[in-house]
């Protein structure tokens, strides 16, 4: 709290005492102790000269702790409660890498059958084509969905297949080559790095063979890199999730051969029916990557805490009313995950371990693979660009008495209305940071107090007391260009600071300093205070005055809300202030 001394310019009055003095003849035999030494001054009335005060800005009058929370912003020069929250731990969501392993395999044989070829002993048949087909092979694969993959429309895998079509033994005496032989696995199943001992062509899932010779056994290795919840061709498999949560896969591997290159020249017994077998090897299935829902857990209950530190005495007290018209607080969210979330915030104030208000904000998108900005106001207006705007009327309840702390609690979960990549091993990472900027700007009940001290009157004043029914009077008008209706109330305090009793003397303010409308338009307001003595010698326990000056947004004049107070640009001006002593001082020499 600033003190300030004056003086009331008494002490030049003194030298009238001595009046009385100077024009008597002096007499040794009297005893001036038993003279009156007491003098009154003055009649009606009596007028210290008027004068002004220079322009008073913000910045003189409202004193800031340095490194608090309030500052005055260094470009605007506004007043701005500003705090940045504490670092807080990010949240890692991962889900775990599946497997589907095999349950069961089998493998089966397809069958030529020469009789529709089998012609003239020892000689060719020429025009004549057999073929074969069918499912050679057979499996099963189940893994467990775990319960954040809501559904899968196709996931990534790691596998590899070996398929070996064997032909028997001397069959390359009746059969060349094969004009064509076509193995095909389930179209679920998506196929890469296909290598084989016999060229081919691949379409999908089938892999075709031409002029294949009958002396070597078909021989196919290739990944398997992505498997398709969503494949129409059902024919040689599927894959699903089933009722009780395993992914379930069933498939077959088809072969279909055919051949025109038959000759029996030499053949001394010519078979009726030659199968030829097949092997498969095929892995388990490891699953690294998805696209579907999911909803993994995020682990993010706290999105920081911002401890209120260094409030400047404007903004303390218990008549004290911090309604901002519009703060704001900013919350960023980094995410490098592709799956989209959703936080519902609790923003709680608190005081000496009690909460004061508490605040939801509910649906804080988290967009996937971005920094999503959030501010979260009391007034939509003049926000600039975010993500996200939530707007909350009774957000200024937080800091309507300052805390000395906000917390942002949450609770946050993956959008699993939403499809996306998610890689699964992987440790992903969201990280959230918040900060509070709150412009010292009024709304309607908003009330904040400065108090100052006009002190050291008693070295002037000791020697004196009002005669009855005198009093001091002190008028000025005051020119303001702050936006807010500034009350004034005096208590006169003794020179130990104390409050004096108003049986002893008595203080009154008359009138009201009014707002200016727009932070920029002067208005001129006329003020008094008046003092009264109520008890003999009161006057000479007076050491000052302690101002106390609330300023509100409203009065029964009207009000102004939204203007920021500004440092340089709000200014006070008092003109034409007078002191006027009206009725006897008597002083006491």
């Amino acid at each position: 709290m600033k003190k300030k001394k004056i003086s009331i310019g008494l002490l030049t009055l003194i030298g009238l005492a001595t009046i009385s003095l100077s024009s008597c003849s002096t007499d040794n035999n009297y005893d001036f102790d038993e003279i009156d030494t007491t003098i009154g001054i003055g009649g009606d009335e009596l007028v210290i000269p008027t004068s002004s005060t220079d322009i008073i800005k913000l910045s003189d009058v409202l004193e800031l702790e340095e490194n608090g929370s309030v500052v005055e912003d260094a470009v605007s020069h506004d007043y701005v409660f500003r705090q940045t929250g504490a670092d807080v731990a990010a949240a890692h969501p991962m889900i775990d890498k599946i497997v589907i392993s095999k349950q069961s395999s089998t493998s089966n044989s397809i069958t030529l059958n020469f009789n529709s070829a089998s012609g003239v002993k020892g000689k060719r048949v020429a025009s004549t084509t057999i073929s074969a087909e069918g499912n050679v092979e057979a499996f099963e694969y189940v893994g467990n969905k775990p319960d954040d993959v809501v559904s899968l429309s196709s996931v990534d895998v790691e596998s590899k297949v070996t398929i070996n079509v064997v032909f028997p033994t001397g069959l390359s005496s009746i059969i060349s080559t094969f004009d064509n032989i076509t193995v095909a696995l389930p179209e679920f199943m998506t196929i890469e790095g296909v290598s084989s001992n016999c060229s081919f062509t691949q379409t999908g899932s089938k892999l075709s063979f031409s002029n294949v010779s009958a002396s070597n056994n078909l021989s196919i290795e290739a990944n398997i890199t992505k498997l398709d919840f969503n494949a129409t061709d059902t024919s040689l498999g599927n894959i699903q999730i089933t009722s009780d949560g395993k992914i379930k896969l069933n498939g077959n591997v088809h072969l279909a051969v055919s051949t025109s290159n038959i000759n029996f020249a030499g053949v001394s017994s010519i078979p009726e029916n030659v199968e030829i077998t097949s092997s498969m090897t095929l892995g388990e299935f490891t699953v690294n990557g998805a696209t579907g829902k999911f909803s993994p857990s995020i682990e993010l209950s706290n999105l920081g805490e911002v401890n209120v530190t260094g409030i400047p005495d404007f903004l303390t007290g218990g008549n004290v009313v911090v309604d901002l018209y519009n703060p704001q607080i900013t919350l960023s969210l980094t995410s490098d995950t592709e799956v989209a979330g959703l936080i519902d915030g609790t923003i709680t104030s608190i005081k000496d371990g009690q909460t004061l208000a508490t605040i939801y904000v509910n649906d804080i998108p988290v967009n996937p693979n971005a920094t999503t900005n959030v501010l979260i106001c009391r007034k939509g207006e003049s926000i600039g660009t975010y993500d996200k705007v939530i707007v909350n009327d009774n957000l200024s309840d937080l800091i309507k008495t300052i805390p000395d702390k906000i917390t942002f609690t949450a609770t946050a979960s993956a959008d699993a209305t939403k499809e996306c990549y998610f890689e699964l091993g992987k440790q992903y990472t969201i990280k959230p940071a918040y900060s509070v900027d709150a412009p010292i700007a009024f709304a309607e009940n908003a009330n904040i107090e400065y108090k100052d001290t006009l002190d050291g009157f008693n070295d002037d004043i000791e020697d004196f007391e009002l005669a009855e029914g005198a009093y001091l009077s002190l008028t000025a008008n005051i020119t303001s260009c702050v936006p807010a209706y500034l009350s004034v109330d005096a208590t006169p305090i003794d020179i130990n600071g104390n409050a004096l009793s108003s049986s002893d003397l008595a203080v009154e303010v008359t009138g009201e300093i009014a707002a200016s409308a727009d932070g920029v338009t002067e208005t001129v307001s006329p003020i008094e205070i008046k003092i009264t003595q109520n008890s003999e010698d009161a006057l000479d326990k007076l050491d000052g005055i302690l101002l106390t000056v609330s300023g509100k947004a409203s009065s029964d004049n009207g009000s102004v809300t939204g203007i920021t107070l500004n440092a340089e640009r709000h200014t006070l001006v008092a003109k034409d202030i007078t002191i006027k002593i009206v009725g006897k001082v008597i002083g006491n020499f």
